[in-house]
């Protein structure tokens, strides 16, 4: 695994935390179905565990991802993603996972085989940079994502990055664009050493109705305003575009 450590001192760390939004810990299973479930199957034991969860008092939340423009999605039918509001939350709940959740499992009669088989699991801190959220109710059950794999520029910073999504929040959100948000996401666990990147940048929409909107009217916002689309070239190279549809199954933040 390749540790990026990124050492922010004087002014460059206070503009660090004026931009972020907020940074929690994530968690990405990559999973198949096993022979005779569903996608209904996995949904059901995730929001099971859901209940668990909220028994015994963890911070937890947990959503489903599936490929949509995702290119070879052979090796995976799903993945979990799994969410943390701090490190320390985040080992509380992995700590009654192990030691717990079996034996309330048994005594709630409930099925012991998983819907699918996991073989791939990495963990990342997840810093939340920009957003503009739209009410609960005009927001699409299952969710577009789209995830790039990034290298900083020479010189740059994730710093750089954090400020420049955060300084373009409000002229989006003044030229017509609702119903999304920005975040970068940065290695902690389960990274191979040649994984070659820096961050993963992901774009997300609260429904598809907005994903197209922003699709349909991005161009012509870049031509208006080319400064952010130089500001963002000139932080960091992304490549390697995947797109999820989402489901958010339960939180307990």
């Amino acid at each position: 695994m390749r540790v990026i450590v990124i050492a922010l001192i004087g002014s460059l760390a206070s503009l660090f935390a004026s931009a972020q939004e907020y940074e929690i810990r994530s968690e990405f299973a990559y999973c198949k179905l096993n022979e005779g479930k569903t996608m209904a199957d996995v949904i059901a034991q995730s929001e099971a565990y859901g209940q668990f969860s909220s028994s015994v008092g963890t911070q937890y939340q947990q959503a489903i991802m599936r490929p949509m423009h995702a290119g070879d999605a052979s090796g995976y039918d799903y993945i979990i993603w799994g969410q943390w509001p701090t490190g320390e939350q985040m080992y509380k709940e992995w700590g009654s996972y192990v030691n717990d959740f079996p034996a309330w499992r048994e005594s709630k009669g409930m099925e012991a085989e998983p819907a699918g088989t996991c073989n791939t699991f990495i963990a990342m801190f997840n810093t939340a940079t920009a957003h503009s959220r739209i009410p609960a109710a005009e927001r699409d059950e299952w969710q577009p994502f789209q995830f790039s794999w990034c290298r900083l520029r020479e010189g740059k910073a994730l710093a750089d990055v954090i400020a420049a999504q955060a300084a373009n929040e409000a002229l989006m959100v003044e030229s017509g664009f609702a119903g999304w948000g920005t975040h970068v996401f940065t290695p902690y666990l389960g990274f191979d050493a040649d994984w070659g990147y820096d961050f993963v940048q992901m774009n997300h929409w609260y429904s598809f109705q907005t994903r197209g909107h922003m699709a349909d009217n991005w161009l012509a916002f870049l031509s208006a305003h080319p400064e952010v689309s130089q500001a963002n070239e000139a932080n960091a190279q992304c490549e390697a575009d995947r797109s999820f549809y989402v489901k958010s199954v339960f939180s307990n933040f």
